[in-house]
């Protein structure tokens, strides 16, 4: 039985059934709903649109009945790019091979979102979900509803990040159901049920195509609440492209085009539908249909006119007969990702004079899913003899995806000479479990006498040439030497001298 259930959708046909093969020019209608945001590694126009007529893609040639796959694969994709945007400060689109994220991964010789990758992912996500008897071997056609939730969750586990999402179902999907998985960022396939109102009952003997005639399956890729729309990417047609239905195509290509065409996920249709909600109690009266179809409630919805633009009749109904969303459970992970001080990157060694300060420079980020309040970094020194000590301490929040610089001033008074290695830690927050990379160190940094820029424990000569040379510098100036700012205030001026001449020759031990 082939993709059931689905979404139905209510929507205005814009214009007569195209049948010519000459390319045409589409009129990009704005959308003005919510839609799946876009990332650049891959999903540059939202929710990918692949196209399920491709070779092998059904039992015999010409019969393709791999919308379920094609509609999951639709989503697990954009899924894959949020978190690489989420897990990669700097995400490279293909063909460059960048993959941070195991949701998709590559099955060949190429990026996870290369075109190239379309193909066996789809393969793979065809045979867990038994479609067309793949597994089982039982001779049904297309893919069982019933099959779709455990599939979706086994791949989750194959991939290692089943404890990172939840499959949930509904059954009957209402607009409300739909609108609100779909704003809230799930992945959403919508299976739709066809019948056709005779005049007296229902029947499902007319749907005469083998690709269609056990329903369809859809995704969405945004939503409309104030009137009631959906977005979907639909495995099946390009209604918007075709001038169909409204929706988008943020990047313009030909079309007609080839059933590969949009493996490049910046090609999209992305078609919108009205949701309606038939009400049949009490019934309504003819040639409306009096009873919903069997095994329906009384308040079923459907898509409307979504057959229409496949050029049925206005007799013919797409139902809704369920929806299976994909979840992040989300993920808590703080990370430190930047510690520096002033005095980084000195040779042949940073240094702090005793008694004197440097700037501590800390970058925290949010990895995660969620936003994070109350986390706590703090900036530690610790001796070549520890234990460590805290140097300073913020208390920040970030929301998901963020991150923040902090900085402060280390003062030196009363620590021993010697090299002090800087670092700084974030707390784990509540839930987080990937603590590796919380916490950061930036190598030592040197406190010894004040006016020892070249940190050998003596104030001489060699420390007042080196300062001379450095002298009106300020940063971003080619003669810049930090260690030669001697009271850290961003620049080697005469304060910087006079801390020398006040040292001058002396000397440790």
């Amino acid at each position: 039985m082939k993709n059931r259930g689905m979404f139905a959708l209510s929507m205005i046909l814009m214009a007569l059934m195209m049948t010519s093969s000459v390319a045409v020019s589409i009129v990009h209608a704005a959308w003005t709903g919510y839609v799946k945001p876009s990332f650049p590694d891959y999903a540059p126009s939202g929710m990918p649109d692949f196209d399920e007529k491709q070779p092998g893609w059904g039992p015999v040639a010409g019969t393709y009945t791999w919308c379920v796959p094609v509609a999951v694969a639709n989503s697990l994709w954009w899924l894959d790019s949020k978190y690489e945007s989420l897990l990669n400060p700097a995400p490279v689109p293909p063909p460059t091979i960048s993959d941070h994220f195991s949701l998709v991964t590559a099955y060949g010789a190429w990026d996870d979102h290369s075109p190239s990758n379309v193909d066996p992912l789809v393969r793979n996500l065809a045979f867990l979900m038994d479609t067309d008897g793949q597994r089982t071997h039982d001779g049904h056609t297309g893919t069982r509803f019933t099959d779709v939730q455990a599939a979706i969750q086994q791949y989750l586990i194959q991939q290692g990040v089943s404890t990172m999402f939840e499959v949930h179902n509904s059954t009957f999907s209402t607009f409300a159901w739909i609108d609100n998985e779909t704003t809230k960022c799930q992945d959403v396939e919508i299976f739709l049920d066809f019948w056709q109102w005779t005049g007296a009952a229902w029947t499902k003997s007319t749907i005469t195509n083998p690709s269609l005639e056990n329903g369809h399956c859809v995704t969405s890729a945004g939503s409309d609440n104030t009137i009631s729309q959906v977005l979907v990417s639909d495995p099946w047609q390009d209604a918007f492209e075709a001038g169909l239905a409204p929706g988008r195509s943020p990047v313009v290509h030909p079309y007609p085009h080839g059933s590969a065409v949009h493996n490049d996920a910046q090609f999209v249709s992305q078609d919108a539908y009205t949701v309606v909600q038939d009400v049949f109690v009490p019934p309504p009266p003819p040639p409306q249909p009096q009873v919903p179809p069997p095994g329906y409630p009384p308040t079923a919805c459907e898509l409307q006119g979504y057959l229409q633009t496949m050029g049925f009749d206005p007799s013919f109904h797409a139902f809704i007969l369920g929806a299976i969303a994909t979840s992040p459970l989300g993920i808590h992970d703080i990370a430190v990702t930047n510690v520096t001080t002033s005095k980084t990157g000195c040779t042949p060694m940073p240094t702090v004079g005793q008694n004197l300060t440097a700037t501590v420079n800390v970058t925290v980020a949010n990895h995660g899913t969620f936003d994070e309040s109350n986390i706590t970094v703090t900036e530690y020194a610790a001796p070549s003899m520890p234990p460590s000590f805290p140097i300073g301490q913020f208390n920040v929040s970030l929301t998901a995806g963020s991150s923040m610089n902090l900085t402060l001033r280390w003062n030196t008074t009363g620590l021993s000479y010697g090299n002090y290695t800087i670092s700084a830690t974030a707390t784990p927050v509540p839930g987080e479990t990937n603590t590796s990379d919380n916490t950061l160190s930036d190598g030592q940094v040197l406190v010894t006498i004040p006016g020892d820029i070249n940190g050998d424990f003596k104030v001489n000569l060699q420390d007042l040439v080196l300062l001379a040379n450095a002298y009106g510098s300020v940063p971003g100036v080619p003669k810049w030497t930090p260690n030669a700012d001697l009271n850290g205030n961003g620049a080697v001026d005469l304060a910087d001298l006079v801390i020398m001449a006040n040292h001058y020759n002396q000397h440790y031990p």
